[in-house]
């Protein structure tokens, strides 16, 4: 009796010690991340923060488990990774070799991929709930590392997937620094706008073939306003070289004018120069004929009086000759 009281504390110390080893083997699944989804952030509809993956598509979700603080001595093989969900879905990865996770090696990334079912099979209406756990083999046996939970796996239909890309085109456009100009731009842009609520409406109402619509209206409209603004900014451009290029034809005339002026004017006085050159040519030869009838004159002159002389000398003679008497 007394043997068996002191193998029971015996027993307990060894199971204790044995379930101590078998729980600083066991690991964490601190962090998971979704990746490449149809859309992450706060969707209206749920009124939450969501993940969303597209009917169809495939949905990958890496794992990083992590046995940081177990002992040197404990070796553990990771086997298996799973994401199983609310619908019944459970998508395993089978680890083939297994994955030794040690004192030198504590943590490993693995990724789970899978087909996102439809939303006949897995609603659209309400936001899914899941679980991610690790399974592992030590020299205590096969294990299961602590599961992590989350709730905001979202799954679109092919429809609210449309809606929600268009929601985000929509909202990427942003009124220029300046503002419009034109007031067709200014017009189309506020339709936008409203186009944009009435979309935030379907959408959140569960409407999203409407809003789909009103949001493809919405980014029709921007992009109309930005084409009006553009055309606007473009005419005026072309206004003020035209009116700048009709501006400078003016000067250029006027200049042109001014030098036909001015060129009719050096030929006019060039004419002038010329008329007066002739007029002076002219008076030159008038002048010379002058002297030469001048000169006609003195010769005539001279030649008067040198007969004048002669008949002065003649009568002088006469006068002066002897007389001869009478016989």
């Amino acid at each position: 009796m007394r043997k068996f009281v002191m193998a029971v504390p015996i027993l307990m110390i060894s199971m204790l010690a044995t379930l101590s080893l078998t729980n600083q083997a066991h690991a964490n699944i601190n962090q998971w991340r979704w990746l490449e989804p149809t859309f992450t952030g706060t969707d209206s509809f749920y009124g939450s923060f969501v993940t969303a993956y597209t009917e169809g598509t495939t949905a990958k979700v890496s794992v990083l488990v992590d046995r940081t603080g177990a002992p040197v001595v404990t070796q553990v093989n990771i086997t298996a990774v799973s994401v199983v969900f609310d619908w019944g879905g459970n998508y395993t990865l089978v680890v083939s070799p297994v994955y030794v996770l040690d004192a030198t090696i504590p943590q490993a990334a693995f990724t789970v991929s899978f087909t996102v079912p439809s939303t006949t099979i897995a609603s659209n209406m309400f936001l899914h709930t899941f679980s991610i756990y690790a399974k592992y083999i030590t020299s205590s046996g096969p294990g299961t590392f602590p599961t992590s939970t989350g709730n905001s796996f979202a799954i679109y239909s092919a429809t609210q997937a449309e809606a929600q890309g268009l929601k985000q085109t929509a909202n990427s456009y942003s009124l220029p620094s300046g503002g419009f100009s034109s007031v067709e731009a200014r017009i189309l842009w506020q339709q936008g706008i409203a186009e944009v609520t009435k979309g935030d409406t379907s959408y959140m109402l569960g409407n999203f073939a409407g809003a789909r619509t009103d949001y493809q209206n919405a980014i029709n409209d921007y992009a109309q306003a930005n084409a009006a603004e553009t055309a606007y900014s473009q005419d005026y451009r072309n206004s003020q070289t035209n009116q700048n290029n009709a501006y400078a034809n003016y000067y250029n005339a006027y200049a042109s004018y001014s030098n036909k002026t001015a060129e009719a004017a050096i030929t006019s006085a060039n004419a002038d120069t010329i008329q007066a050159n002739a007029a002076l040519t002219q008076a030159d030869a008038a002048s010379k004929q002058a002297d030469a009838a001048l000169t006609n004159a003195y010769g005539w002159m001279a030649i008067g009086i040198g007969w004048i002389l002669i008949g002065v000398g003649a009568i002088v003679y006469g006068l002066r000759r002897p007389k001869i008497a009478a016989a």
